[in-house]
């Protein structure tokens, strides 16, 4: 069978995903920091194919540790899904440049660590597709546009960190074949996203992975929404 790793399968999208693949009688490897906290994934966990893993992806020890625990079992998509979005000292005036750093080490860091430490896992797959879980408020081209949603400094250039940080993976990796693409989920109903968002999470994570389902090197480097519509740089 197909596996997927997902990081931050806790809660929110991860969860969804995790949900959506076990479902379809994937192998689903979901990792987070504390995957005991989450009543719901220890529910999903009850699945035969469904295995969880501490991962804290701003540890180095941490993603170490599991890549070695995986060995060489080939991955055929990764999800990159764990950020933090701190909403406190991200205006003019009160800046967190403490929380600043601590959203990049999650969010950009993170992100291109797990890649990193599990690319043979991707590698060694039939499929072999990485997708990171980017946002539209990372996009230079629309600030104007979504500044409805928070001046979050930290957030947006992080996100707008991790789009150049896959989008120069993409290119590293397309002559081994593997694909990686970065995709805005859109605005959900999740913690991060809250109660009166206009999707949920069940139609956003339907939505990527109809768009999934194309030639994975066909969707290699590019920024798109849940729905498969371009998103500006």
């Amino acid at each position: 069978m197909p596996s997927i790793l997902i990081t931050g399968a806790n809660r929110g999208l991860g969860l969804e995903f995790a949900r959506q693949y076990a479902a379809d009688g994937w192998d689903v490897i979901a990792t987070a920091r504390d995957p005991k906290s989450s009543e719901e994934l220890q529910q999903l966990a009850k699945n035969k194919n469904v295995s969880l893993h501490g991962l804290d992806v701003a540890s180095d020890a941490s993603v170490k540790q599991l890549a070695q625990s995986l060995g060489g079992k080939p991955v055929d998509l990764l999800v990159l899904n764990s950020a933090i979005y701190t909403r406190n000292g991200d205006k003019l005036g009160a800046l967190n440049f403490a929380g600043w750093r601590e959203s990049f080490e999650t969010n950009v860091l993170g992100a291109i660590r797990v890649a990193e430490a599990l690319i043979e896992n991707v590698a060694a797959s039939k499929r072999k597709q990485i997708i990171a879980i980017s946002s539209g408020m990372g996009s230079l081209q629309t600030v104007g546009s979504t500044l409805g949603f928070g001046i979050a400094y930290q957030y947006r250039t992080s996100k707008a960190a991790l789009n150049m940080t896959m989008s120069i993976l993409a290119k590293e990796v397309e002559p081994r074949g593997i694909s990686v693409v970065i995709f805005s989920p859109g605005w959900v109903q999740t913690d991060m996203g809250g109660a009166n968002a206009a999707l949920t999470p069940e139609q956003s994570i339907g939505g990527m992975r109809k768009v999934l389902e194309g030639n994975p090197m066909e969707l290699t480097g590019k920024f798109l929404s849940y729905d498969g519509t371009t998103w500006p740089w």
